[in-house]
């Protein structure tokens, strides 16, 4: 009797113990593949707004303009302008998180060799307008207020405009060229995927495991923005035929800037640099060897 009562209580207690373990899982997998991606999705469609401060340009010795850009979806975008001395000017298109701050070094270099530069705060961030960030996907159409900015400029051929974006910057930068016959050189840095599309450019197996996760995270931002998912870079970059590129990676952004690098069908350059992680500051990393290459790609795009 004794004996039975220890098996009845044995089998109670492993049940008990099974029905702890698949509630666990299943928690653990909500967490996982809902919660998080949840979360992560509303952390990024809500940056934060750094404010601009006191920095300006004339920090930099640059003399510039105050401008306001007006996008076709009616947001007003606030930047700076530092005005070209050789016809040539550049569109500077800043990292997610970020203001226009965060290109004012790059601003001085172009303006060192002649170019002008245009800064802005990309929508949603710094001092522009905008309530919701649906990942990148209509950063495009700032780019295309910066663009229709320069080109009315009378010192600026139009001829000679150029577009060098970071991170979200360079993957909004990489898809307006191929819908903006404008932009007559375009240089990227640590550009990443645009779409899930693009993720599964650069996912290792050993990470399938976060796929489902990044796909809830792009479900979710469409649910609520009622903003479709985009064309992913990976169709629109063999549109690039004729335009020069320049990708500049580190490991990080390898694998998804190589397969964009091998999906161009135009003139196109790729710096692989040795550094682990996302990097987006060749710049101050490696000054002498961006300014030869960076300066050196545009001279040649824009003054055959």
């Amino acid at each position: 009797m004794e004996q039975e009562q220890t098996r009845k209580r044995d089998r109670t207690y492993y049940k008990n113990l099974l029905l702890f373990t698949a509630r666990l899982i299943a928690i653990v997998a909500f967490l996982l593949y809902f919660g998080l991606p949840i979360h992560d999705a509303y952390n990024a469609m809500h940056p934060h707004r750094y404010p601009i401060g006191e920095v300006s340009p004339a920090d930099l010795g640059l003399a510039y303009l105050d401008v306001t850009l007006v996008t076709s979806d009616d947001l007003e975008l606030y930047g700076w302008y530092i005005p070209s001395t050789n016809g040539a000017a550049v569109v500077l298109v800043h990292a997610f998180n970020g203001n226009r701050t965060g290109m004012i070094y790059h601003a001085e270099l172009l303006a060192k060799h002649g170019y002008g530069a245009l800064l802005y705060d990309t929508r949603t961030q710094g001092e522009s307008e905008g309530d919701v960030y649906a990942l990148g996907w209509e950063d495009n159409l700032d780019i295309e207020a910066a663009l229709d900015y320069l080109s009315q400029r009378p010192e600026i051929d139009p001829e000679r405009i150029a577009v060098l974006g970071l991170s979200a910057g360079a993957k909004a930068s990489l898809y307006t060229t191929t819908q903006n016959e404008t932009i007559s050189a375009v240089v990227v840095e640590g550009t990443r995927w645009r779409t899930f599309e693009d993720l599964l450019l650069a996912t290792e197996p050993r990470w399938y495991i976060w796929l489902p996760t990044e796909w809830v995270t792009w479900q979710f931002v469409e649910w609520v923005t009622g903003i479709h998912d985009p064309t992913p870079l990976r169709e629109a970059v063999p549109q690039i035929t004729s335009t020069p590129l320049l990708l500049i990676t580190a490991d990080a952004e390898l694998a998804t800037s190589q397969a964009y690098y091998e999906l161009t069908r135009g003139p196109a350059t790729i710096w692989i640099r040795d550094e682990d992680g996302h990097q987006i500051d060749a710049l101050f990393d490696e000054p002498e060897e961006y300014e030869q290459r960076v300066i050196g790609f545009l001279n040649q795009a824009l003054f055959p």
